[in-house]
């Protein structure tokens, strides 16, 4: 079977309960169609780029599923007759592939997803921990003497006038 992608916008004036029943309803679609749902991510309301039938906003979800040409073609057909979708794109990621090889693919992109956000978050807190410190871990070595008022007054001054007569 094909691995496939399709990302598609919802209206966001929908509400929750119709939101979740419109992702239900094309992950039905999937599944009767023969095919099956690898994941689902909503990645929720977002700002859009321009301007789709009026609305500035729109609800982003990402369903990857392995399915025949055909589940692909009924997915689509239903996302252009939707009331709800602003928009969709349907991608083919794999031309040959199988449910649990996707599943695998998905989770171990997670895993690395997770690993590396801890990594960061290390960092991030190893970075603020070195920034406190005591204060004089903050003072700038090798900085040039300063000059006090009184040094400045004992000095001798080489003005040019001083040895010079009228």
């Amino acid at each position: 079977m094909r691995r496939y992608e399709t990302v598609f916008i919802l209206r966001p004036d929908l509400g929750e309960p119709q939101t979740k029943e419109t992702i239900r309803r094309f992950e039905g679609l999937v599944g009767t169609n023969g095919g099956e749902i690898v994941d689902t991510e909503e990645w929720g309301a977002r700002e859009l780029a321009y301007p789709i039938r009026g609305e500035r906003r729109g609800y982003y979800v990402r369903l990857d599923y392995v399915a025949p040409e055909a589940a692909t073609h009924e997915v689509e057909r239903n996302l252009k007759l939707t009331d709800g979708v602003l928009r969709y794109l349907s991608v083919l990621v794999d031309p040959d592939t199988d449910a649990p090889k996707a599943r695998a693919e998905v989770e171990a992109n997670r895993r690395r997803i997770a690993q590396h956000k801890a990594a960061a978050e290390a960092r991030a807190a190893e970075a603020r921990s070195e920034t406190v410190g005591p204060p004089e871990a903050e003072a700038v070595p090798d900085a040039p003497p300063e000059i006090t008022t009184e040094a400045a007054a004992t000095e001798p001054t080489t003005s040019g006038s001083e040895g010079q007569s009228n």
